[in-house]
């Protein structure tokens, strides 16, 4: 079960040859908008007339809509049944307090950066900040990332706990 997220990842990855979220959900005709209507909605995704819709947040910068888009990928993937009740919106990302929040996060950390990456660059004595700077990712991504390694049975330090509230502020 502690892998069951980094598959979906890995068979997403194999199938598309990307970990590209705009890409990936491009490829699976998912409909990507943004939208300029909301200020503290960061991103949704829903289900209508046989479509899916993943909607973005004009306002964030590019590297933020990239995580947004593979946060709503993860839910896409691991809660399509919900998607067919009600729309999956999030003001906040990082959540730590729902499963479906937690599990898309960690979709998106495992999509967005590749194992090897943090296995190459931690040998190089690499330290965290600057690991996420040469991966062109947030603290709070690389720590998601982490900590699905560590579910997966690797040992690494996660030098700074997962803040669930990170973009709310």
């Amino acid at each position: 079960m502690n892998d069951y997220i980094y598959k979906q990842v890995q068979r997403l990855v194999k199938k598309y040859h990307t970990r590209d979220p705009f890409e990936i959900l491009e490829n699976m005709n998912v409909i990507v908008v943004e939208s300029d209507k909301y200020e503290t909605l960061k991103g949704y995704c829903f289900m209508s007339c046989q479509s899916t819709y993943t909607v973005i947040n004009t306002f964030l910068p590019e590297p933020v809509k990239r995580i947004v888009a593979a946060h709503e990928l993860g839910h896409i993937i691991l809660h399509r049944h919900q998607l067919k009740m009600a729309p999956m919106k999030d003001s906040v990302l990082y959540d730590m307090t729902s499963q479906t929040e937690y599990e898309a996060n960690m979709f998106a950390a495992d999509l967005l950066i590749d194992d090897d990456d943090i296995h190459t660059l931690s040998k190089e004595d690499m330290d965290y900040f600057s690991m996420c700077k040469y991966l062109y990712t947030t603290p709070d991504v690389m720590s998601f990332k982490l900590f699905s390694l560590i579910r997966r049975g690797y040992t690494y330090d996660l030098p700074m706990g997962i803040d669930s509230k990170f973009l709310g502020k």
